[in-house]
């Protein structure tokens, strides 16, 4: 008697899995889709140039172009982009909140412009990369300021918006093309100052011992590959951590703190919130004076 009923349980419950794995499939899949038209938007960026092109170039003048056309219109939305979701945290109106979203897309979109250059810096492949990465990023985060709706709340907004899986893979993107961008100043400063390797290697553990005998380039390397790894997205740059850490050091703070790496100073320095832009500016002189580095405008300003 009670087989009906069993069978009807039976095949409601199918019914029910059936649709849970189509909605998560159909998230996945949106994301996915997403991003495959993302990268397929740039795949003729790719393939423009075949890898034998490439000739390797690291000159200081490509470094300066590719600050000032790429990395700066980038930089500006990057501190814009963490400064606008701190403000979103703090609203509680739903049209000022769905403006800041607009807004971030705006702003997405003409910094994409400004990145998009005729120039794809053929000659360095790192640079030609990071370009790459940043429209990705770019294009990214507009997507997702689009798709996510406002609410009264801006903490649940800005909640809502950074955990989307676009703007997840967007800072990702930015995260690489600043890796790409401190990877190419690194082989620059090989090609300058034999004492500097033109690879950073594997990144590791690193004892302060390890890190005051390291070149400024190669400090930075090191920064930007800990950034990407651990997602940390912020307005400052890696020669600003670097700076921090090296103050740590030298005022002997880090010794009274009881730490002996670099990568436990970082986990220490960033859920403080310590590092500010311009630190690097600010021990520039102190720290600085004698190292080898490219004349960018974020080293010198």
């Amino acid at each position: 008697m009670n087989s009906p009923t069993s069978r009807n349980q039976m095949l409601y419950t199918l019914g029910f899995l059936f649709f849970l794995i189509c909605a998560f499939a159909a998230f996945f899949t949106g994301v996915k889709v997403g991003a495959d038209k993302t990268e397929a938007k740039y795949e003729h960026l790719n393939t423009k140039v075949s890898p034998e092109e490439f000739s390797g170039s690291y000159r200081q003048q490509d470094l300066v172009t590719f600050y000032h056309n790429v990395f700066l219109p980038y930089r500006e939305f990057k501190r814009n982009w963490n400064t606008e979701v701190e403000q979103l945290v703090r609203s509680t109106d739903a049209r000022e909140n769905a403006a800041t979203l607009k807004n971030l897309s705006i702003l997405a979109d003409k910094q994409y412009k400004k990145v998009n250059q005729d120039s794809i810096f053929t000659s360095s492949p790192l640079l030609h990369q990071s370009q790459l990465n940043i429209l990705k990023s770019l294009t990214l985060f507009s997507q997702a300021s689009s798709k996510v709706s406002a609410g009264v709340s801006g903490a649940e907004t800005a909640k809502t918006l950074k955990s989307d899986e676009f703007t997840a893979s967007a800072a990702r993107f930015g995260l690489l093309a600043q890796k790409n961008f401190y990877d190419s100043m690194l082989k620059w400063g090989a090609n300058t100052n034999n004492k500097i390797p033109a690879q950073s290697g594997e990144l590791r553990t690193l004892s302060f011992i390890q890190w005051k005998k390291m070149p400024l380039l190669l400090k930075n390397v090191s920064i930007a590959d800990m950034m990407l790894n651990r997602e940390i997205y912020a307005g400052y740059d890696p020669q600003d951590v670097t700076a921090k850490i090296d103050d740590l050091i030298y005022s002997g703070t880090a010794s009274s703190l009881k730490l002996t790496d670099v990568q436990s100073a970082v986990t220490l320095l960033i859920s403080t919130g310590a590092v500010q832009e311009q630190d690097f500016i600010k021990w520039r002189d102190q720290y600085y004076g004698k190292e080898t580095m490219p004349q960018l405008p974020f080293f010198l300003e």
